[in-house]
């Protein structure tokens, strides 16, 4: 009989939750458990930063709406791993981080690589916990899943020494996994008379919004957000996990609610009636307050987790549940009455929106260096419905961000508030493997480049194809920006001009470089056609962008203050 061991056991239960592959990057202390894969069937897919293979698993969430599993060794490895957790915290992706460590008999004995892993994750985690038995490997692995996926998902870490995956157990002796085929997040649906005062509320305003947050993406679905908005006739805004839930191109929703990306958005401070949907009332809403909201408007928040209801601003009508669930009970409530005409609403709405994007497309044109956004005008037309696209960096990107749309859930992301500049790289290689057909476009900076192109290894070795089309300016753009416009000089934020596509030919990946404008759509096609890990190098100027401009105005008015 072939030896099982604690190891086979942690990845059978993983498993059992429906995961069929594993982010990693191999190191001592999870041999065991990376031997025990080639037993049970599971893949690996091994990085070049274990930082990345967290945002891997990050991407696998985001893009999927499933949770995914990250494994990386102790000490060292973990060190470098739980630099992504803080971003993967934010942006509440159900990500199970787990981690191997030294004999559980050695512990508090400087043993080999030894560090307090779980009190490190646990700021950073819904929960962190160390598995210190074999009869606990399948309840704790059960509420490893239960906790990062009930309320607000998020990840959770588990520590597995490596004697506790090395011990032999008896099949026959396992306690049975109780996770799997339980249902971890719940449709919970909300109060309906809370249900029923807050369609009397919306009812009652003259220029109402919805807003969808993060939140949304692990219960809401297209069809749900369709249903509301077209029952209410009420506009709305997307932005975090949730872009792509409702269309851009739908005639009801209007995109980003930032009003530095999205002119439309600048009208929401004259809104008197407000549903959010997972939106959480932080820094980007200026924390509920004046001037994104009006003092008196009325708003409606809806959340799985009581404790951000009425968080930082009171509410007047607090729901909490299931994000889907509650929005199918607001849309069937929303058919039995009858609503206002929000047309004229809807039309200033929409009237500056075209606006910004008149104004964005106005600053494309065949003069070089190129402009950033003759960039996005070339390549928008070799974008369909099904393309993901990924946002990597710190100015040049922000226009694509308030130009392109986003017409599917997962298909179109940015980094996150807390993230690394570069994890973009490790973004595209997960869009490959959730999704093998699609066209994945990675708009990427010089400056986020550098920190992680060694994944275009990792790329090369799973075979996951994708273009990047990078902005090289030879800058650390938006801080460059900002250190001109605060103090009319620049320190340490030029880099040396490199030929970046050199260096991923040389690695075996598609290169080609660009300096004007008829070359970009055919270097583009050209790098989708290789079928390799591409990168499009484009020497572009320096252009503060819009998001730029609109920070540079919000700290200025503050000094004037």
């Amino acid at each position: 009989m072939a030896l099982y061991t604690g190891a086979h056991l942690v990845i059978q239960c993983l498993q059992k939750e429906g995961i069929k592959r594993i982010f990693t990057l191999v190191g001592d202390t999870i041999l065991p458990l990376v031997d025990a894969c080639a037993d049970e069937g599971m893949e690996l897919i091994d990085t070049r930063h274990e930082a990345a293979a967290v945002a891997m698993a990050d991407a696998w969430c985001r893009i999927t709406a499933e949770p995914s599993v990250v494994m990386v060794t102790g000490g060292p490895g973990f060190s470098n791993a739980i630099s992504g957790l803080p971003n993967v915290f934010t942006s509440e992706s159900p990500v199970i981080f787990i981690a191997g460590a030294s004999e559980l008999a050695e512990h508090g004995m400087y043993s080999f690589q030894e560090i307090d892993q779980i009190s490190m994750a646990k700021p950073v985690t819904k929960g962190a916990w160390i598995i210190n038995h074999t009869n606990r490997i399948s309840s704790m692995i059960s509420k490893a899943f239960r906790t990062a996926l009930s309320g607000r998902p998020g990840p959770v870490h588990l520590t597995i020494p490596v004697d506790i995956q090395e011990m032999s157990l008896s099949p026959d002796h396992v306690y049975p996994y109780d996770g799997g085929n339980q249902t971890h997040s719940m449709e919970n649906p909300g109060d309906p008379q809370l249900i029923d005062q807050a369609i009397t509320l919306l009812s009652q305003a003259t220029q109402p919004v919805i807003i969808a947050g993060n939140a949304c993406r692990y219960s809401a679905i297209p069809r749900d957000m369709e249903d509301l908005v077209e029952s209410t006739g009420i506009p709305m805004f997307t932005l975090e996990q949730s872009r792509g839930l409702l269309p851009d191109s739908h005639s009801l929703c209007f995109g980003y609610p930032d009003a530095a990306l999205n002119s439309a958005g600048s009208h929401i401070r004259e809104s008197d009636g407000i549903l959010l949907l997972g939106k959480r009332l932080d820094h980007r809403f200026k924390y509920g307050r004046t001037p994104f909201f009006l003092p008196d408007a009325k708003i409606v928040q809806v959340d799985p987790d009581p404790t951000e209801i009425g968080f930082n601003r009171n509410v007047n009508i607090g729901i909490l549940g299931n994000i889907g669930a509650v929005t199918r009970q607001l849309s069937a409530a929303a058919k039995l009455i009858s609503w206002p005409n929000f047309d004229t609403w809807t039309k200033t709405l929409r009237k500056s929106q075209e606006r910004h994007r008149i104004s964005l497309i106005s600053k494309a044109n065949e003069a070089t260096p190129l402009h950033p956004m003759q960039i996005f005008k070339e390549v928008e037309p070799l974008i369909d419905k099904d393309s993901i696209l990924i946002f990597d960096g710190g100015d040049y990107v922000q226009w694509g961000r308030g130009y392109l749309l986003a017409e599917k859930p997962g298909r179109w992301m940015r980094l996150g508030p807390l993230a690394h500049l570069g994890k973009g790289l490790p973004y595209a290689l997960t869009a490959r493997l959730a999704h093998p057909e699609a066209k994945i476009f990675l708009f990427m900076g010089d400056g986020s480049l550098g920190f992680y192109i060694m994944e275009f290894d990792t790329a090369i070795r799973h075979g996951l194809p994708f273009v990047t089309i990078l902005g090289n300016d030879s800058l650390w753009g938006i801080d460059h920006s900002y250190q001109l416009a605060y103090y009319g000089r620049s320190m340490n934020t030029t880099l040396r001009t490199i030929r970046y596509d050199k260096v991923i030919q040389s690695i075996g990946g598609h290169g080609e470089h660009v300096e004007t404008a008829d070359q970009i759509r055919p270097a583009v096609e050209r790098a989708l056609a290789s079928q390799k890990p591409s990168l499009v190098d484009i020497t572009i100027r320096s252009a503060r962008s819009p998001l730029a401009d609109a920070a540079i105005r919000a700290e200025q008015r503050v000094k004037r203050i």
